[in-house]
């Protein structure tokens, strides 16, 4: 079984579909997409390693991501955590509600992390 048939089946028991978003819980989403930056080297470059194509600035889907005012697509998140290292299965155990991502746990996490210059106004 390849490993991309194992993360869909793992997903499919987590209640996720391929196709679906995934809400991730402010802190471990915040962690990740901070990693990414650094390893990729800046938000938009991160934003063309997960597939995204504007030419103008393809770091805004992930910026979106970020402050938590979009939950991530499947196969950008399996693509995240694929260039980080990171299995689905540990991805997916901070999945979250939609409600349960607020405003304020962003901020803190933002804060706690070294990127409060994310913070919204």
């Amino acid at each position: 079984m390849s490993e991309f048939a194992s993360d869909i089946r793992l997903a499919l028991h987590r209640n996720v579909l391929p196709n679906d978003r995934v809400w991730l819980k402010s802190g471990f989403r915040v962690l990740l997409i901070k990693k990414g930056i650094e390893k990729a080297g800046s938000i938009n470059k991160l934003g063309r390693e997960l597939g995204y194509r504007s030419k103008v600035h393809p770091g805004w889907s992930v910026r979106q991501i970020l402050l938590g005012k979009q939950a991530f697509p499947y196969d950008r998140l399996h693509s995240l955590a694929k260039y980080l290292g990171y299995s689905m299965e540990d991805v997916l155990r901070y999945k979250a509600k939609p409600e349960r991502v607020t405003t304020e746990s962003t901020r803190k996490a933002l804060r706690d992390y070294g990127l409060w210059y994310y913070i919204p106004r």
